[in-house]
């Protein structure tokens, strides 16, 4: 047995050191002034004036920008100056003219000094002056106002204002700026005073982030959907997650908890793997951030549900969110990107003033889509209906056997008589009794505040921001409260380096309630409310008790369920700061490095007043955990134009990550008190419990891109990365991912010319390339030691250490090669715009776990095997309906279609007779149910034990069998089937039925915008698809459990067949009993649903309104609905969120708020 070694890739201290470098010279960066210091080097003597200027923009990235008339370009200038400022270099040149000069968003502005007057005998130029701002009513600086066919202009200063002196004959003014629509203004209005910008709707030029930096739309060859901060649209939610559903073609969402701060999964093209990760890979403004849930607990009474990886980051702080696709913007993360790759960007600072912004937001969630469940005077009905059934089947009287009702009340089975449980006069006289639901239940409240800060300077930007959210679920006891700090600041200097910090802190506080699907003593709230009697009490104030069931004991009140305390704690702090240099034109140095730092801790406590806490005397538990995460790279950028058509940008990089995990438990019960709840362990007299773990990884890596675009309509993109971690064994440590991707913008091509008027953008793209993915466990490969306590003879403990797991050296990575075909188009001038993707995927080398031929406790080892396929189409289209000055109204569609399937088995698969070997990955095989079996109907002779109320299965194939009767199989080892029913149900008569995966989702946001109002709804939807309603499963058919325990159930029970009800919807409560045909597909449902995700209206105040108030630049209001309603034919509460019995219900929620800006 070899031990476990650890490999190690760099040095840990040698990061830590760089990253404490890196710190402390940004500390120095506070003392800097904060406007960027420009140095020039100029030796002129008797040289005009523009060479002067053709001089300074060469050597600094200002331009200049002035009226022809107002500056003499051939006056002679004398200037020596070595590495100076630029603006005393300026000051010093203009010193003695009547010239002054503004610098703003790197453009220098020469103008006439306002005292100047002009000189007798000319007369007076037209003068106008005004003010430019955004949409959102912040100054726009730097914007260029051109008088319309003259060489005359200005830009704006800091405040957004601008003066111009108009030559004769001026009739109108352009007004540019990049990123927004160009405006043409006539001159014979005062429209000139006030302009305001907007947005460019043009995708083209609009930038999309990739990794290791960003390219304009139009140069981009890789599949990749973005959405933008003013398409999210969120309010009253915990996670941005919320702002992908059906936001983006190819990503499926879906809440896996409705709790406060509940999961979600989120599967970029599908889930192909089979045991590894296949969660796509996560960046937070360049940093790979780590996938944190709550702890979890070995005690299956204290289940906390789930938590959304991205609940740590305020959706307010989001700029953009960039999904990357295809395995061309994939493959440059090599190793961590074969589920693709979420790019977060968040806000940064902005040169202007500084802009001070503030919103709140009130929801109210609705607990109103509840479990159906049977009131107390109902279910002694059912209690006295069920009983009376039970009787008859034990007794064996027809219908269920051969007895008449005479003979079995004559001589009933064991002597039992039918005793009827209540009389009418007490059903009449009940009440309401327990409503269990009604007491562990509330309507939910959550409240965030906002708080921002933007600005900065031409060298310093900053932003700075506060969230506070609180939210209280629907069920008792839940909650989540969320403190986050964000920093995200800029700075140049020295002419050539730039520097930023982004920083990110926060806490979040979990109150949990005890969740899940578990039974008995392990009930979730939700489950034991679900089924506990309306017949017992839920508190006695007489002994100060929590009544149970009676007839079962093990049965949690769930009302006590309420004194348990469970709290989770996270503090995380993720924080990189770079800095570049712009050595020479074209090239960027830069380095970056970051940690995500996350302290967890989780405490527990079941008072004695709970079921386990009274049989265990108080039971607690203290958990604690420390994450931490480094990263340290390096990259290299290289742009040039050569020639005007020749168009390269070049990346070259490594990286150095480290993953360290510590985790420590302890627990104790047996308290004398539930004062010390869990502050207090030693104080427990029971049985002790410390546990500790500790894990680290790492991965060094090294990548090249290559982007070429020819003539602005060839394009190339070639990728390289190497990845090597210590997951895997020596020999297969390092792996190497390739792509390559082409595009051709046909639109910009000379024959496409006459199509221009109507055809805005054409594009075809096709890649191809390799990802990798290597989430699994810390030294997967390698094998180790364990231990466990046994019991001796003599009861006392005895610990014992055993292997734990084998080595397998050949242990490798799991591969995925993907295919992509795209063409991105617009039309009318990109009024109509949008992409079409195909892609074909395989997954090799499977992580997965291989079954061992052995008789010691290791039955199984991690191993490359197998392989999975996946083919989708994706589609986006985004339309702009109509456009007019006072009404606006866009539609944004997505359509995603896709299938995850076998390609490859093992080598050692053993199939059923009934499984495929292409099936879908997650396929579901069933028999088929026919129809209930009434009296008086055959019995089937495939089904000889049947009797009325159960399911008739459909006799669809069966074995070929030998003369003796027994199955044959071919020369693979597998049944040989018949083809034709054989009057015996069994396994051959399996087929596959469909599986849990959507077949295709779908997603639509229509945006309506009239004068100051603005109203937006966003559907989304998954079809194709089939499920159980578990809940149904276990409470909504079978009377059973009412008849024998005394349990609750939903009313759709009152519907089951009996010999008075012969009902088609649901079979007897004796269905099954007594034989092995099982339910086949009977409570298989379509669970296909169109969900209402949200609506929002909103209204802007004027700006004329709020420019009295000379403090306030934007104030909005608005109120929206989320999860408004759902259109599904699933008869469970959620088609989205019922993964298990009795789960958290999904909850409608009405939010208001204010937006403010100042």
């Amino acid at each position: 047995m070899k031990r476990a070694r650890k490999e190690r890739l760099i040095s840990t201290s040698l990061i830590r050191r760089l990253c404490l470098s890196l710190l402390l010279l940004f500390g120095g960066w506070a003392s800097l002034p904060m406007y960027a210091q420009k140095a020039v080097t100029l030796n002129l003597t008797n040289q005009p004036f523009s060479t002067f200027i053709k001089q300074v923009e060469q050597q600094t990235d200002y331009k200049f920008f002035f009226e022809e008339q107002s500056v003499d370009v051939d006056r002679l200038v004398n200037v020596k100056a070595q590495n100076q400022d630029i603006k005393v270099v300026l000051d010093r040149v203009l010193g003695g003219t009547n010239l002054t000069y503004t610098i703003a968003n790197k453009k220098i502005l020469l103008k006439k000094h306002e005292s100047q007057k002009p000189q007798k005998g000319k007369a007076l130029p037209h003068e106008i002056s005004g003010n430019v701002i955004g949409e959102d009513g912040s100054p726009m600086i730097g914007v260029s106002i051109q008088v319309k066919g003259k060489a005359v202009g200005t830009v704006t200063n800091i405040d957004g204002n601008y003066r111009l002196v108009l030559p004769n004959n001026s009739d109108a003014i352009v007004v540019t700026y990049v990123g927004y629509v160009p405006q043409e203004i006539s001159l014979k209005n005062n429209n000139w005073q006030r302009i305001v910008l907007k947005e460019d709707a043009n995708m083209l030029d609009a930038v999309v982030v990739v990794g290791y930096g960003t390219v304009k739309k139009r140069d981009l060859t890789g599949a990749i959907s973005t959405v933008k901060a003013d398409e999210m649209g969120l309010t009253g939610v915990s996670s941005i997650g919320h702002a992908l559903e059906g936001k983006a073609a190819g990503l499926y969402v879906r809440q896996n908890s409705a709790q406060p701060g509940g999961g979600l999964d989120i599967l970029v093209r599908g889930a192909g793997s089979i045991n590894a990760n296949n969660d796509p890979l996560y960046i937070v403004d360049g940093f790979p951030i780590a996938k944190l849930d709550q702890i979890a607990s070995s005690d299956r009474k204290m289940d906390p549900g789930t938590q959304g990886v991205l609940n740590f980051l305020n959706p307010n702080d989001v700029e953009s969110i960039e999904v990357l696709k295809d395995a061309s913007a994939t493959s440059i993360y090599g190793a961590r990107a074969a589920n693709g790759v979420v790019i977060i960007t968040t806000k940064r600072g902005k040169e202007g003033k500084a802009k001070v912004s503030y919103s709140y937001n009130y929801s109210y969630q609705k607990y109103s889509d509840t479990y159906d469940l049977l009131s107390l005077p109902e279910w002694m009905e059912e209690k006295n209906r069920t009983t009376w059934e039970l009787w008859v089947w034990n007794n064996k009287v027809a219908p269920w056997g051969s007895k008449s009702l005479e003979e079995a009340l004559a001589s009933p089975v064991n002597g039992i008589k039918y005793s009827r449980p209540y009389t009418e006069q007490e059903i009449a006289n009940a009440g309401a009794g327990t409503d269990w639901l009604g007491l562990v239940t509330r309507n939910g409240h959550i409240q965030e505040h906002n708080i921002n800060l933007q600005g900065g300077s031409q060298g310093t930007q900053y932003m700075l921001s506060f969230n506070y959210f609180n939210h209280e679920g629907i069920i008792r006891n839940s909650g989540m409260t969320r403190y986050t700090m964000k920093a995200n600041i800029d700075q140049e200097f020295l002419n050539i380096f730039k520097a930023g910090l982004n920083l990110t802190m926060t806490r979040i506080i979990n109150d949990n309630t005890q969740l899940g699907s578990d039974k008995w003593e392990n009930s979730g709230l939700i489950r034991s409310a679900v089924e506990m009697g309306p017949q017992i009490q839920a508190y006695d104030p007489a002994t100060g008790k929590y009544p149970t069931n009676p007839l079962v004991g093990t049965r949690p009140n769930p009302y006590s369920l309420l004194n348990n305390v469970d709290r989770g704690n996270t503090d995380r702090l993720l924080g990189n700061i770079f800095i570049e240099a712009r050595p020479l034109d074209g090239l960027t140095l830069r380095v970056n490095a970051g940690i995500d730092r996350a302290a967890q801790s989780r405490k527990t406590y079941q008072p004695k007043s709970t079921l386990n806490g009274y049989n265990l005397q108080g039971v607690a538990s203290v958990y604690s955990m420390d994450n931490n995460q480094y990263l340290l790279e390096a990259t290299a950028t290289y742009l040039k134009t050569f020639a005007k058509i020749h168009k390269v940008n070049l990346l070259a990089g490594t990286s150095y990550e480290q993953f360290n995990y510590e985790g420590v438990n302890a627990g104790n019960n047996n308290f004398l008190t539930d004062g010390f709840i869990y502050n207090n362990l030693g104080a427990g007299a029971g049985n002790k419990i410390v546990g500790s773990g500790s894990s680290e990884n790492k991965m060094l890596s090294y990548f090249f891109r290559a982007n070429y675009i020819l003539k602005d309509r060839y394009l190339l993109t070639a990728t390289l990365r190497s990845d090597g971690a210590s997951v895997f064994a020596k020999n297969h440590k390092w792996g190497y991912f390739p792509s390559v991707a082409l595009g051709w913008t046909i639109s910009e091509e000379n024959f496409m010319k006459k199509t221009t008027d109507w055809l805005s953008m054409l594009k075809l793209r096709l890649s191809w390339g390799q990802t990798g993915n290597a989430d699994i466990s810390t030294n997967a490969f390698a094998s180790y030691y364990a231990q466990e306590a046994y019991n001796k003879e003599d009861k006392s403990k005895q610990i014992g250490v055993f292997q734990g797991r084998l080595e397998n050296p050949d242990l490798k990575w799991e591969t995925t090669t993907e295919w992509n075909v795209g063409l991105d188009f617009g039309f009318f001038n990109s009024r109509i715009s949008g992409s079409v993707e195909y892609y074909y995927k395989v997954i090799s080398d499977l992580l997965n776990y291989k079954p061992l031929n052995s008789y010691q406790t290791i039955t199984q080892v991690i191993a490359n095997i197998g392989k999975t396929q996946s083919t989708g189409v994706e589609v986006t289209l985004n339309t702009k309906n109509i456009v007019t000055k006072d009404f606006f109204w866009s539609t944004d569609l997505t359509f995603t279609k896709y299938k995850d399937r076998w390609k490859e088995r093992t080598p050692d698969w053993k199939p059923a007779v009934y499984e495929q070997y292409d099936a879908p990955i997650r396929a579901i095989y069933s028999r088929r149910a026919d129809h209930i079996l009434q009296i008086g109907e055959k019995v089937p002779d495939a089904q000889p034990l049947l009797v009325p109320g159960q399911l008739v299965i459909k006799d669809i194939n069966g074995y070929v069998r030998d003369a003796n009767g027994d199955p044959v199989v071919d020369e693979n080892g597998r049944f040989q089937l018949l083809g034709h029913p054989d009057n015996i149900i069994d396994d051959a008569d399996m087929e596959l039925i469909g599986t849990s995966d959507p077949g295709w989702l779908a997603g639509m946001t229509n945006t309506f915008k009239y004068k100051d109002f603005d109203l937006s709804f966003h559907l989304n939807g998954m079809f194709d698809r089939i499920m159980e309603d578990p809940t149904a499963m276990e409470y909504g058919i079978s009377g059973d459990g009412i008849a024998r325990y005394g349990l609750n159930a939903l009313r759709s029970v009152k519907d089951r067949w009996t010999w008075d009800n012969p009902s088609t919807t649901n079979p007897s409560t004796f269905q099954g009993w007594e034989n092995t045909y099982s339910s086949g597909d009977f409570y298989y449902q379509k669970a296909w649903f169109i969900r209402m995700q949200n609506i929002t209206l909103g209204y802007t105040l004027p700006k004329h309104l709020l420019a009295k108030t000379k403090v306030i630049s934007n104030l909005r209001i608005h109120a929206s609905v989320n999860n408004a309603f759902t259109i599904t034919p699933y008869d469970g509460l959620d088609p989205e969120t019922d993964y298990y019995t009795a789960s958290y219900p999904n909850a409608r929620t009405f939010s208001f708020g204010v937006d403010i800006s100042f």
